[in-house]
């Protein structure tokens, strides 16, 4: 018969590993912690940044007594636009689509097109701005344009 020491060292060695496991789980940081601790951070920095960008004071209290920055402000009446501030509107409007349409003449988007364009979009109503700028990268998609900017096309 052979004695029984060489089972009772195997058992004696994995039952030493799983406590030596066990012990080093309960003494591992708690890495949800620290992700819970940035998430509030981060919130911190979303709550200032809301209450530093909300223009309506009944937001502000919202936001506070809520403790979070779920609240959005109610969507405010557009004002009413002079007239020379329309016409300053269709006028870039035009010379937007005045450059897209030079630009796929001569096939190509150059550096002074982009800046061009740029300084029109400025100027230009947010629904005239995404009009633009979706003629815009429907010719650069559709290669229409071969894009010659050393950085971004817009």
């Amino acid at each position: 018969m052979h004695p029984p020491s060489k089972p009772l060292l195997t058992l004696l060695l994995l039952g030493t590993s799983a406590t030596a496991f066990l012990a080093g789980r309960q003494t591992a940081p708690d890495s949800n912690e620290r992700i819970l601790q940035e998430l509030a951070s981060q919130r911190a920095v979303l709550h200032a940044l809301l209450v530093r960008t909300s223009s309506s004071p009944d937001t502000r209290c919202a936001i506070a007594a809520s403790g979070t920055a779920d609240v959005v402000a109610p969507p405010q009446p557009p004002a009413a636009v002079p007239s020379e501030s329309s016409a300053k509107s269709l006028a870039a409007a035009k010379e937007g689509q005045r450059l897209v349409e030079a630009a796929l003449r001569a096939r190509r988007w150059t550096s002074q097109d982009a800046q061009d364009f740029r300084d029109t979009l400025v100027d230009m109503t947010p629904d005239q701005r995404t009009e633009a700028l979706n003629r815009l990268l429907t010719a650069i998609n559709s290669q229409a344009l071969q894009v010659q900017t050393g950085g971004m096309p817009f």
